[in-house]
């Protein structure tokens, strides 16, 4: 290649690469927000239920990670579908076929979040059937149980949500769960503690608050899409006048999404069933530094979003080399961001665990935990960017598939053989999510490289 090319290439990748960065970081944020807004509620949860009883804050983490966040995660991706085709509508400037995929989500969501819900009820004897000891089985189950009740209406919330950022609205569902945030902390002082002349209920006044919150946001989400003026153009009153045959293309997609979800959410809650086999403080311990790497994992997820964006955009243009740097930047870019987070972590993990407990044990037993976490963020991070590049090319069941056997197939067998057979505890739990990342992230990056074709040479011209 002459001089004067290898200059034009040069310049052609600068320019792109800006481009993609400033998109991602513009399309990111408002994302970030909103999904940290979901997962602030949890980490409040678990700081004030850490603060009041460390075996509470055990039974917490075991009920609401083992069956519930599957059931919720689960249905969350099998939603996924209402946001993209009320965005493919909107994009088209259909407003009333907007309002149609809203009006046929509401029943489906609330129906999935329904068939969690029960599915979840008898806590007990899953906990029970998963080979807890008898205290976490009494007491995860009834945590359970309780969080079981509010699956339906945060699916219809979660529905809502999806239609909101489909026709570009995201601000209400982030200024709900901001509200939300602020109840859900003066409703846990009074149930957690027995605070405000209501009864101390330790970690089931927790449970019971994030039960309520959740019921009350799909409910407030429902009604303001319902009487809000601006809304009426789309339509969104009456019944849905499409039959179920013809939306089978939006269910396939969160069919998909949600079996990759599912694969995810079900490793990470067959850790925590691990944890629960080691003891009270190991699943309080697990728990907590699960914490912490959720709440900074939703930036990636975030990037990742916009990084499905942007491929997209470059894909449906059929230009293969700005289609790779876009999902290339997004990758890096997230490497980026964890990497600097990685090492906050790793400088100050008692600090972070003090904003949790105060418990000696907790804090002797977590600290080499959260100064770990950066290592599983950094390829838990880079596997969910490829994840929805691989999406941006309009892949749907590669990257489920990959997803399935690294987190069924690989972590789940591994982190038992290092935390039970080895005796490593919860840190060989978290290795075990580390190497099972890392087969993710790389076979999502062989795919990626060979459906871009590998490189991003400027095009000729």
């Amino acid at each position: 290649m002459s001089d004067q090319a290898t200059s034009i290439d040069r310049r052609w990748l600068a320019a792109r690469l800006r481009r993609h960065t400033s998109e991602l970081l513009r399309l990111a944020w408002p994302t970030i927000l909103s999904r940290l807004g979901i997962i602030a509620m949890a980490i409040v949860d678990t700081v004030m239920v850490g603060r009041y009883a460390t075996n509470h804050l055990a039974y917490l983490n075991l009920g609401n990670g083992t069956m519930i966040m599957v059931a919720l995660v689960t249905a969350l991706g099998m939603l996924m579908g209402t946001m993209v085709y009320t965005a493919n509508a909107f994009g088209r400037g259909d407003l009333e076929g907007c309002g149609e995929v809203f009006k046929r989500s509401m029943p489906y969501a609330l129906a999935v979040g329904a068939a969690g819900m029960l599915i979840c009820l008898p806590g007990e004897a899953w906990l029970y059937v998963m080979g807890q000891e008898a205290e976490l089985v009494s007491e995860g189950g009834r945590i359970m149980r309780i969080l079981a009740f509010g699956l339906p209406g945060y699916m219809v919330y979660v529905g809502c949500l999806f239609f909101l950022e489909g026709v570009k609205r995201p601000a209400v569902g982030m200024a709900m769960m901001v509200v939300a945030n602020l109840v859900n902390v003066v409703l846990n002082y009074a149930l957690i503690f027995g605070k405000l002349g209501a009864p101390e209920l330790g970690a089931a006044g927790s449970a019971w608050t994030t039960t309520v919150m959740r019921t009350g946001l799909g409910i407030g989400a429902f009604a303001y899409i319902w009487f809000s003026p601006s809304l009426r153009i789309y339509g969104v009153r009456g019944w849905a006048r499409s039959r179920w045959s013809e939306w089978a293309g939006q269910r396939k997609l969160g069919y998909a999404t949600g079996v990759a979800l599912c694969a995810e959410v079900a490793a990470f809650a067959a850790m925590t069933i691990f944890a629960g086999w080691l003891g009270t403080l190991a699943v309080a311990a697990y728990g907590l530094a699960l914490s912490v790497i959720s709440a900074i994992f939703m930036v990636a997820a975030g990037i990742g979003a916009a990084t499905s964006v942007r491929v997209g955009i470059a894909h449906s243009r059929a230009d293969r080399a700005d289609t790779a740097l876009a999902g290339w930047s997004g990758v890096g870019l997230v490497a980026i961001v964890i990497g600097i987070a990685a090492i906050v972590l790793n400088l100050v993990p008692r600090q972070v665990v003090l904003l949790y407990s105060d418990d000696i044990a907790l804090i002797a037993v977590t600290v080499p935990l959260v100064a770990f976490a950066g290592v599983v963020l950094i390829f838990d991070g880079a596997q969910t960017a490829l994840s929805n590049a691989l999406r941006g090319l309009s892949e749907t069941w590669a990257p489920t598939t990959i997803q399935v056997v690294s987190y069924m197939f690989v972590m789940i067998p591994v982190s038992y053989w290092l935390a039970i057979v080895l005796q490593e505890g919860v840190m060989g739990l978290l290795k075990g999510i580390v190497i099972g990342s890392l087969v993710s992230t790389v076979l999502q990056s062989w795919r990626f490289y060979w459906m871009t074709g590998g490189g991003w040479r400027a095009p000729a011209g």
